[in-house]
């Protein structure tokens, strides 16, 4: 064998070297969920899931998003009809199948089930968003208004076609609150909605709406201010508008183009203009900017934060066997000192937003069932901003350091799913609310519900209950909230300070939660397991993020802490 056949022989061994499960391999996962369970429980719909998400859903994805199978706009029929319909190729259906009849969004018919769906939609971040995730967070987002806020014959006429796991009878769903003028200023919206005097209880809508995902959506959640209401974000009200009206035509609405994004591009996005569309108010009028925000953007961020991290543990284990594969000047890459710790500071991202991200789950999930204490609730309202914020800043570094790992190649959109994911970050991270308005939306609920105490006190009682070995570990983590803590009060008592500081200090909050609650893993697997598997990863990230004193060249042991990080899977 000469050495352009033995390379192209390597190549073959990464590609034969990636998992062919999503769920079996995560030992992080799988033990997080036991802990939030309360023990063993069914793994049989992960385990099942995740193979189906790492083989044929992972490999169709990637054939769906070649160039000839993107969405396409059919405004009219054959014969002329205006139909506003979306044609997507014979793939995209057959992902839906895969991804509804696992039960995504058909986990949200009973309270308690936040932490299922989300390591189900977790699984399926491996893959992108693949065009489906969308459409599943945003359905998430409807059915969770309608349960909340719906009068009874809304839930009866809708909630089981949105809770419908069969794709082909499923309703699916769409939100629509950003305008061309407005952006993040949801308050400056224009769109008015009118009584409706055909059919009393119902409203029209009149006006265009900017950035509309999921247009080919059989529900839209819509934000309109109705005739004479108040001007910002106080005057908005709640909609639903079927995508057809009662004779099955189109509901008052034209697309006017599909949108071509740098990611996410077999997900149809397109500008809509409404003239006269029929419309059903979701709770009061006056309360749809809380409605929108506080649970259909809400519901949209905490998923975001969850396809963020799947697609941070998808980099590591491409970057990671094609390290192994991979041979330089004699040995493979991954032999190297400067990838190793690449690839560490990738599995130790990965792991802090993961914990993150399923206590936030778990967060809902006590809500839903009437379990949750007012700190509870608060930590919710800040984190899911911080969080989804933060996941997505640490998601694009952690794909571009896995691009990094695969040199050249790592550019090449045939070779590896990465350039794809990374793309699709680059969308994501403006979703629901770009960096600085999530930071500032945090700073002003804080304000306003002392959301900074209630971390605090949560904080500290993770730090408190964390097992004796990790006591030093726990006393950094301690020292560093200290300053952040004070940090965060300054900018509530000092509204310039607030405005140019907060950012950095969300992500300081960020990085004191994720090492908090990696210790509180790795106690109760010492505990449980007489071994702390995460002690490792919380170590690196302590080290990294929150030790002031550290310095990774002046500890002899650093390399074997490395090496401790890549052990578990």
């Amino acid at each position: 064998m000469n050495e352009t056949d033995e390379g192209r022989a390597r190549l073959a061994q990464w590609e034969a070297a990636k998992p062919t499960n999503f769920y079996t391999g995560n030992g992080l996962l799988q033990r997080l969920l036991e802990r939030m369970r309360g023990g063993p429980f069914d793994e049989r719909p992960f385990v099942e899931f995740g193979g189906l998400a790492a083989t044929k859903i992972d490999d169709a994805a990637r054939k769906n998003d070649e160039w000839p199978r993107h969405p396409r706009l059919a405004r009219f029929d054959g014969i002329g009809r205006r139909v506003e319909e979306i044609e997507f190729d014979a793939l995209y259906h057959q992902l839906g199948k895969w991804v509804y009849e696992a039960g995504l969004v058909a986990r949200l018919a009973e309270p308690g089930q936040t932490w299922a769906q989300a390591a189900l939609a977790y699984l399926l971040g491996h893959a992108g968003e693949m065009g489906h995730s969308c459409p599943v967070v945003c359905t998430s987002g409807l059915v969770r208004a309608i349960q909340q806020k719906g009068l009874d014959e809304m839930k009866k006429r809708w909630l089981p076609g949105l809770l419908d796991p069969v794709y082909e009878s499923r309703l699916h769903a769409a939100q629509f609150l950003t305008e061309v003028q407005g952006g993040g200023d949801v308050g400056a919206n224009a769109m008015t909605a009118r009584p409706n005097p055909a059919e009393p209880g119902t409203w029209l809508l009149d006006g265009e709406k900017w950035f509309c995902s999921v247009a080919d959506a059989a529900l839209f959640l819509v934000t309109a201010r109705p005739v004479g209401a108040a001007a910002g974000t106080a005057g908005l009200g709640c909609f639903l508008v079927p995508r057809h009206d009662a004779s099955g035509g189109v509901n008052g609405f034209s697309i006017r183009r599909l949108k071509e994004k740098i990611g996410t591009r077999t997900l149809a996005t397109a500008e809509l203009d409404f003239q006269g569309a029929v419309a059903y108010p979701i709770g009061r009028l006056d309360e749809g900017f809380k409605i929108a925000v506080g649970i259909v953007l809400n519901t949209s961020r905490f998923m975001n934060a969850v396809g963020s991290t799947a697609a941070m543990r998808r980099a590591f284990l491409e970057a990671t066997a094609y390290a192994a594969a991979r041979e330089a000047f004699g040995q493979p890459i991954g032999a190297y000192p400067l990838v190793r710790e690449t690839l560490a500071i990738m599995k130790a991202e990965h792991a802090g937003a993961l914990a993150a991200t399923f206590y936030l789950a778990e967060l809902i999930d006590r809500q839903d069932l009437g379990t949750a204490d007012a700190d509870d609730r608060k930590l919710h309202r800040l984190l899911v901003n911080a969080n989804k914020y933060w996941a997505s800043i640490i998601a694009t570094d952690a794909i571009h350091r896995g691009i990094e790992i695969l040199g050249g190649n790592g550019a090449i959109e045939s070779f590896s799913v990465l350039p794809r994911l990374w793309r699709d970050r680059l969308v994501l991270e403006s979703w629901e609310g770009s960096h600085n308005v999530l930071c500032m939306q945090v700073l002003h609920d804080a304000a306003r519900y002392e959301l900074f105490a209630a971390a605090d006190r949560r904080l500290r009682s993770l730090l408190d209950a964390a097992d004796a070995q990790f006591a030093p570990q726990a006393a950094v983590v301690r020292d560093a909230w200290a300053e952040t803590y004070r940090g965060l009060s300054r900018c509530v008592a000092n509204e310039r300070y607030g405005a140019r500081a907060i950012r950095l200090h969300v992500e300081e909050l960020m990085q004191a939660f994720q090492a908090a609650l990696l210790l509180a893993q790795a106690s109760w697997e010492k505990r449980q397991r007489g071994a702390a598997a995460t002690a490792a990863v919380a170590e690196f990230l302590i080290s990294r993020h929150l030790d002031r004193a550290y310095r990774p060249l002046a500890d002899d042991a650093h390399p074997a802490k490395v090496d401790a990080v890549l052990q578990d899977g």
